[in-house]
């Protein structure tokens, strides 16, 4: 987790990636998806984080910026909730 993020949702989203590509995935909470690097990550301390899956297939991505096994949820949003729009605190 960077410094600078925010907790984009308290929910993760289900996306389809296709094997073989490489996608950058929002650190900072700050995209228009909360899913995809958009480059709102400007004048932060946060880069995006390149992720390269092995299988086609539908993903759970994290949204909270603080799941331990990021990109990937791991149910950590569910302690966030009332931090939408803030850096995480856990």
């Amino acid at each position: 987790m960077c410094n600078d993020c925010l907790v984009f949702a308290a929910s993760p989203a289900r996306v389809e990636l296709e094997a073989g590509k490489s996608y950058f995935i929002c650190a900072c909470g700050r995209s228009k998806d909360g899913v995809f690097c958009d480059g709102s990550h400007k004048g932060t301390d946060c880069s995006p984080v390149k992720l390269t899956v092995n299988d086609t297939k539908a993903y759970t991505i994290c949204r909270c910026k603080a799941s331990a096994s990021f990109p990937f949820c791991d149910g950590t949003h569910s302690k966030l909730k009332d931090q939408v729009g803030k850096h995480p605190q856990l």
